[in-house]
């Protein structure tokens, strides 16, 4: 007869990577009380528990990196940290120097870290990164503001890949801020997200493929930051989103201007007063358009600062909108316009664009539409759909998806078209009408 340790027995005959990945993944909870059964399962459970740390009160830092400085297995796991919680500099809420000095002792212990971020409203922190090497680092996030101390860390990390600081501007007044800053020497940049006033330190050495740029305070001539991005990265920068008060004309036609050869372009008009785009600045952002060779996707929304307006869309002036702007940039397979809702337009044919049947709007309005046979070029939807679904190399896979969602959704109704097309051409003929024919063609 077996005795009762046999089960056990038998579980740890199990590889140990097998073993790993049934603990990585077990529920938190469960991951606990595996690493308490035995020295073996606490071995074992270190990697998944301490793989990707994520901290949301001062308290919950301390203990952790009281944790990491006590237990070197555990620091070694550590593949990503990640430090947030809201934070006031008011006196009632400053912190103890000692709290950030055990943050700092516990940064040294981790070898093996690759992301780190440090997202809180805390200037301070900047003071932990000091002489802080780590060798694996590839993103690094913060809320902290050029500095010289911060670009000094980064340039310690030449292997960073992704990087985002504060979305807003450095408005103290210290001497470092009249010190110019030094350029950001990180050759293996691909993602920047932050202020444009961080952008003028990105050295020609980057080969950014998406840049995120925030204007809040400052008006900071929008041309600086896109020159920037044109002597260092127009040559890979493939996505460009920006975020700014009013309705950005310039700034469109500055990134069509600097950055023409970008594949995705959204912007952000953040409105203190919301209000319906007028013709004038439809017909200059078509203009603009012209410029972009390359084009895939264009997103303009309208951000309600007081969350007071209520404009809704209209889908046929939007699809008037979205034709025009396609004749102008004819690489051009999604738009996404002002008080849309999230609502995609997406393009399926040469001069034929629907909206997206996954929001409500768009299915509403395509099932009147091809139903009532109003949509002028309701027909071409089925050929556009088939030509562009088993087009090879384009639209992008997220654009093939929803077109395919498109064809299923009009499924029925195209299916109807064609079967009530052949019965009137069989009558003509005095054939007797083939449904089951062309129920197998559709």
């Amino acid at each position: 007869m077996k005795s009762a340790a046999a089960p056990s027995s038998t579980i740890v005959r199990l590889p140990l990577e097998v073993l790993e990945i049934f603990i990585q993944y077990s529920p938190i909870s469960t991951q606990l009380a595996i690493s308490r059964v035995c020295r073996f399962f606490h071995a074992l459970s270190l990697r998944p528990l301490y793989r990707n740390v994520s901290l949301g009160s001062p308290a919950v830092v301390i203990a952790c990196c009281k944790t990491l400085i006590a237990n070197p297995s555990a620091a070694k796991a550590v593949r990503s940290l990640s430090i947030s919680y809201t934070y006031y500099s008011a006196s009632s809420n400053s912190l103890l120097s000692a709290y950030y000095s055990i943050i700092k002792r516990a940064l040294t212990v981790p070898s093996g870290l690759h992301t780190l971020k440090l997202l809180v409203h805390d200037p301070y922190f900047v003071t932990l990164l000091n002489q802080h090497i780590f060798p694996a680092l590839r993103q690094f996030e913060c809320y902290l503001t050029p500095s010289i101390r911060l670009i000094d860390f980064l340039n310690r990390h030449p292997k960073i890949t992704y990087l985002q600081i504060s979305p807003n501007e450095n408005t103290s007044k210290s001497a470092e801020q009249d010190c110019p800053l030094p350029t950001l020497d990180l050759p293996r940049l691909q993602y920047f997200a932050g202020n444009v006033q961080g952008v003028p330190c990105l050295g020609t050495a980057c080969i950014i493929r998406a840049a995120i740029l925030n204007w809040n305070i400052m008006d900071t001539d929008p041309d600086l930051a896109f020159s920037v991005l044109q002597r260092s990265s127009s040559a890979t920068l493939a996505l460009l989103s920006c975020r700014r008060r009013g309705w950005n004309l310039d700034l469109i036609e500055m990134v069509s201007l600097r950055l023409p050869g970008i594949l995705s372009l959204h912007v952000f008009n953040i409105l203190l007063v919301d209000s319906r785009p007028t013709q004038t600045y439809l017909d200059a952002i078509r203009s603009c358009l012209i410029r972009f060779p390359r084009l895939q996707r264009l997103e303009i929304n309208c951000v309600d600062y007081w969350e007071m307006g209520n404009i809704s869309c209209s889908l046929d002036e939007d699809l008037s909108t979205v034709t025009e702007w396609g004749e102008a940039c004819l690489s051009l397979t999604e738009i996404t316009l002002p008080h849309s809702n999230d609502l995609s337009w997406y393009k399926i044919s040469e001069r034929v664009w629907i909206p997206d049947p996954k929001h409500i709007a768009g299915a509403a309005w395509l099932s009147d539409a091809v139903a009532s046979k109003q949509h002028h070029k309701w027909g071409a939807i089925a050929e556009g759909l088939k030509r562009t679904v088993t087009k090879t190399g384009t639209p992008p896979p997220e654009s093939t998806d929803t077109i395919a969602n498109v064809r299923v959704h009009l499924e029925d109704l195209l299916r109807s078209s064609t079967e009530a097309t052949l019965i009137r051409d069989d009558r003509d003929r005095g054939r007797t009408p083939l449904i089951a024919e062309a129920r197998r063609s559709v």
